[in-house]
């Protein structure tokens, strides 16, 4: 499967952007992200997956992952929940935002 890829423009606290809804169960093996713009930039954000988008989720890591790089970005290979069952839907959703940054990119890996 390709990468998902998302772009969020001016990310905001409780910004959320539904990504795929899993045909098969499938698995988070690397997620990649980057801001721009804004001074020293911080996003936190948590992936989450579930068949009810309206429920708040299993959150595919114990700890929001943050991203405050706007050269490199960060990649990120390790997770406490990475499988997602057929039929459930994967999302994103920023849980801290500081330093307006004006985009966050995230691509994530699925096997």
């Amino acid at each position: 499967m390709p990468p998902q890829v998302a772009w969020l423009a001016n990310p905001q606290v409780n910004d959320k952007r539904l990504l795929l809804r899993a045909p098969a169960g499938l698995t988070i093996s690397r997620v990649d992200a980057v801001l721009s713009g804004g001074t020293s930039p911080s996003v936190s954000l948590s992936l989450r997956h579930g068949a009810d988008v309206s429920a708040p989720g299993t959150a595919v890591s114990t700890d929001p992952l943050t991203i405050a790089s706007t050269t490199t970005g960060r990649a990120i290979t390790s997770f406490q929940n990475p499988e997602i069952p057929a039929g459930h839907w994967l999302w994103l959703q920023l849980t801290a935002v500081s330093g307006s940054p004006q985009a966050l990119t995230v691509s994530i890996e699925l096997q």
